[in-house]
């Protein structure tokens, strides 16, 4: 759920130092909500168009609008101003000893046959709820995915990037055809590039199927 403005603090600019910094990506900065251990900050890099943090922005509202809370993708909590520009509160991603979760990417490099087994399965049941609900996703590449840790042995993949509909009209946060084609257009030609690195779990993937 959204958070309301007292929850997500005063109206101030929140600062935001270097020592908060979680991840950087290609699109956003992710840092340590400096007074709230279990949110986390997103802001755009300032090289790309603020139009695409908006679109990002609309997206997570229209499934707040839909009703859509799923376990596998990190929750959004609305909007705060920062030292760095207007930011986006979403869950941290934490294991169950308070550690920030570690990427699929980070696990995969391990090479455990075990994990490797669960993995693929878990990647196709993401997949089917994604299709399920029809949530739009333009990059599922396993530096976008975390692995939290639940317990001994037990583990949940959560998305933390590459969610939403990024071209100029969301025609995916209306029509359930339409954000399945696009679930479909990205996933089918993406998925043998950003799994590339792990052929012994690439070669069990498998492509989305539009009807």
């Amino acid at each position: 759920m959204l958070l309301s403005r007292r929850a997500r603090g005063t109206d101030d600019t929140i600062s935001l130092p270097a020592s908060l910094l979680v991840a950087d990506g290609f699109y956003f900065k992710c840092f340590q909500h400096p007074t709230a251990a279990h949110y986390c900050i997103k802001v755009m890099l300032p090289q790309h168009h603020p139009a695409r943090f908006r679109r990002c922005v609309r997206y997570f509202k229209a499934l707040h609008r839909r009703g859509i809370y799923l376990d596998h993708i990190a929750a959004f909590h609305g909007l705060i101003n920062t030292s760095l520009g207007k930011g986006a509160i979403f869950e941290m991603v934490l294991d169950d000893d308070g550690r920030v979760s570690k990427s699929l990417d980070h696990y995969l490099a391990l090479n455990d046959k075990r994990f490797n087994a669960w993995v693929i399965r878990e990647i196709e049941s993401l997949k089917q709820s994604l299709h399920n609900y029809w949530i739009a996703s333009y990059d599922l590449n396993p530096t976008n995915v975390l692995v939290k840790r639940l317990g001994f042995d037990e583990f949940r993949l959560v998305v933390v990037g590459g969610i939403g509909d990024n071209q100029l009209f969301p025609l995916a946060s209306y029509s359930r055809i339409y954000a399945r084609k696009k679930l479909a257009s990205a996933w089918n030609p993406g998925y043998q590039q950003w799994y590339a690195e792990y052929p012994s779990v690439l070669r069990r993937l498998k492509p989305y199927l539009v009807v």
